[in-house]
C-alpha cells in the first residue's frame, strides 16, 4: 500500500494567532481557578448551567438589531464582567443609544445593596459627596474589585438624564450560596417591576447570573401571573469567540444572536478579559503582573517575536521595567546619568500624562499603566531596540518619519497580543475637530485640537504624496511631534495589522522593519510611504 505523507502546511497568521490566543486562555484559566476566591458553594454546577447557555449562537447580528430587541423587551439583563471595563462601557453605550429613543426606564445595578437606596438616591440628588456615598455604601468591604473608576459615569449618566437608579443586591457576601442569592435578588427585582410596570427594567448583574434558570427565570416566577417580555444579552463568551476565529469572522462580529431570547455582545478577547482579573487578583489593577513586571512584560516581548520569528538579544533579560508605583524611577535617572535637565523635564511630563514608553540606551521601560495595550506596545518598542539598536540624531524630516514608523510598529506589536484594541483614524480625528470647535473648548485641549488638525492636514498630503518639508516647527513643540507621530503611527500600525491578516503585506516583511535601522537620508520617508501603498484600501472592521 502506498503511504503518502503530507507535509504540514505553515499556519497563516490568524492561525498562529489563534492558537496563542488559546494557549494563553488554557493557561489563565487554570489561574483562575486556583484562586480561592471564586470557589462559592455549588459554583461549578452553576457555572456549567451558564456555559451550556453561551456554548454557541444562531446566527449574527448587529447593534442595531440588538437595540430594537431592548426596545422591544420589558426586562433587559446585561451581563457584567467585573474586572473588564469594557462590559460597564458597553452598559452606557446601550443607554445613550436608548435614551434618544426613550427616557422611560430604570437601571438595577448589582453594585449598590438595596440596604443603601436612601443613600444612593441622595448622592444622585448632589445631597452628598461622592467620597461620602462610597463610604456609607461601604464599597471596598462589599466589592473586592476596584471599579468605582468604570462605573462612575453610569452614575453620572443617570443624575443627567435623571433616570432612576436602583441597588438590587440583597444578600451580603457569603450569606447564601449562588442560587439562594438569585433566589432573593429575583425577589428584590420583582417587587421594584411590580411597582412601575409600565418602565422599561435594565439591570446589569455578573454574566454568570444570566443563564436562565439563574436569575431570569426566578424573576419571572416572583412576578407571577404578570406577563412581560424579557431579553438577556451575554457579554465576551469565549466559546462562541472561538467559534467566530475558526470561521474568520471574530474581527468583523460583535454581535450575535444566540435564540430568540439572548444575544451575546463580543467586544473583548478571552485572554484580556481573563488578564484583567489575573491582575486585579495580584495588585488591584492593570494588565501585566505588578508584582514582577520584568517577567511579564518579557513575557510579551517573547509573544510578539515568535509570532514574527525574531529570535531576541539575550540583551532582553537587561532591561528594567519601572511602573506608575515606582518611586525609584527617577531617583535612577539621575543618578545614572546621561539626561539633560530638560530631557528628565520631558520625562516628567510624560508620567504627568500617563504616558508609557521606552527608553533603549538604558534599557528601561516605564510602563505608566499596567494594561495590556500599553505593556503589549512598549514590548514591542522594546524589541525594535533589540533588533535595529538605539535611535541617533536624525535630520528633522528623517526624525519624524522615523518615529512614526516606530509608533507603528508598537501599536502593530499591541494588536498582536490584543487583536481587539481601537485607534483613532481620520474620521474620528475629524469628528474631535468638530466637537473641540462648536463646544468652544478651554485652552488646556488647544493641544489636542492643534495635534488633530496636523495629522488630518498629513493624511491630505500624503495623497498627494507629499511629505512635510520643515519639522523646525516641531522642534519647538516637542508634544507636537510626539502627538502628531503619535496618531500618524497608529493609523499605519492599525492598517499593517489587517493587512497582514489579509495577507498584503507578509510577516517577514514586518520583521525586516523591526531590524531596519533606518539610515541614510530621507530612509524613513522611503519606508513610510512604501508602507503606505502596502496598506492601501485596507478597511478597519467596525467596532460597537
Amino acid at each position: 500500500m502506498l503511504q503518502i505523507n503530507l507535509m504540514p502546511r505553515d499556519l497563516s497568521p490568524r492561525e498562529e494567532l489563534l492558537k496563542i490566543q488559546k494557549k494563553i486562555f488554557v493557561q489563565n484559566d487554570e489561574l483562575i481557578r486556583g484562586q480561592a476566591v471564586i470557589q462559592e458553594r455549588g459554583f461549578e454546577s452553576y457555572e456549567r448551567d451558564y456555559k451550556r447557555q453561551v456554548r454557541d449562537f444562531s446566527e449574527v447580528s448587529t447593534i442595531d438589531e440588538m437595540i430594537a430587541a431592548v426596545q422591544q423587551a420589558d426586562i433587559v439583563y446585561l451581563g457584567d464582567y467585573h474586572t473588564n471595563k469594557q462590559s460597564q462601557r458597553m452598559l452606557l453605550r446601550i443607554l445613550k443609544l436608548l435614551v434618544e429613543k426613550t427616557s422611560q426606564f430604570a437601571i438595577g445595578l448589582e453594585l449598590v445593596h438595596r440596604h443603601h437606596q436612601k443613600i444612593l438616591e441622595d448622592y444622585l440628588g448632589e445631597r452628598i459627596t461622592e467620597e461620602t456615598f462610597l463610604k456609607k455604601i461601604q464599597f471596598k468591604k462589599y466589592w473586592y474589585f476596584d471599579l468605582w473608576e468604570n462605573f462612575r459615569p453610569i452614575f453620572e449618566f443617570a443624575r443627567y438624564w435623571k433616570i432612576p437608579l436602583f441597588g438590587i443586591e440583597s444578600s451580603l457576601s457569603g450569606e447564601v450560596d449562588l442560587n439562594g442569592r438569585d433566589g432573593l435578588n429575583a425577589a428584590l427585582i420583582a417587587s421594584l417591576i411590580r411597582k412601575d410596570p409600565a418602565r422599561k427594567w435594565i439591570f446589569f448583574v455578573g454574566d454568570l447570573h444570566l443563564a436562565p434558570s439563574h436569575l431570569p427565570n426566578k424573576v419571572l416566577r416572583s412576578l407571577h401571573k404578570t406577563v412581560l417580555k424579557d431579553l438577556i444579552l451575554y457579554q465576551n463568551s469565549e466559546s462562541i469567540y472561538w467559534r467566530l476565529a475558526e470561521k474568520e469572522m471574530e474581527e468583523k462580529t460583535e454581535i450575535v444572536r444566540i435564540d430568540p431570547r439572548s444575544f451575546c455582545i463580543l467586544n473583548t478577547p478571552p485572554i484580556v478579559w481573563q488578564q484583567s482579573y489575573l491582575n486585579w487578583l495580584e495588585h488591584e489593577g492593570g494588565g501585566i503582573d505588578y508584582a514582577d513586571a520584568k517577567h511579564s512584560f518579557l513575557t510579551l516581548v517573547d509573544q510578539i517575536a515568535a509570532f514574527l520569528g525574531i529570535e531576541p538579544a539575550p540583551a532582553k533579560e537587561e532591561v528594567e521595567v519601572f511602573t506608575c508605583g515606582d518611586l525609584s524611577f527617577l531617583k535612577r535617572l539621575r543618578e545614572d546619568g546621561g539626561f539633560s535637565k530638560k530631557e528628565i523635564r520631558q520625562i516628567k511630563k510624560q508620567i504627568l500624562s500617563s504616558e508609557s514608553y521606552c527608553i533603549p540606551q538604558k534599557k528601561y521601560i516605564y510602563l505608566a499603566n499596567l494594561s495590556l495595550n500599553h505593556s503589549a506596545e512598549e514590548a514591542a518598542h522594546f524589541l525594535k531596540y533589540l533588533c535595529s539598536g538605539a535611535e541617533f540624531p536624525r535630520d528633522p524630516v528623517d526624525a519624524f518619519y522615523a518615529n512614526a514608523i516606530h509608533e507603528a510598529l508598537g501599536f502593530f506589536g499591541s494588536k498582536i497580543i490584543n487583536h481587539k484594541r481601537k485607534c483613532f483614524h481620520e474620521k474620528e480625528y475629524q469628528r474631535l475637530v468638530d466637537y473641540l470647535r462648536s463646544e468652544g473648548k478651554p485652552r488646556q485641549r488647544r493641544l489636542q485640537l492643534e495635534t488633530a488638525l496636523l495629522i488630518l492636514d498629513h493624511k491630505r498630503r500624503e495623497r498627494r504624496g507629499l511629505p512635510i518639508l520643515s519639522q523646525r516647527f516641531f522642534r519647538s513643540h516637542p508634544d507636537l511631534f510626539f502627538g502628531v507621530t503619535h496618531g500618524l503611527g497608529y493609523i499605519l500600525g492599525d492598517k499593517m495589522y489587517y493587512a497582514l491578516l489579509l495577507e498584503k503585506i507578509t510577516k517577514e516583511e514586518i520583521r525586516d522593519l523591526f531590524h531596519d535601522p533606518m539610515k541614510g537620508e530621507g530612509r524613513p520617508y522611503e519606508i513610510y510611504r512604501a508602507l503606505l501603498k502596502r496598506v492601501q484600501g485596507v478597511k478597519i472592521p467596525k467596532r460597537v
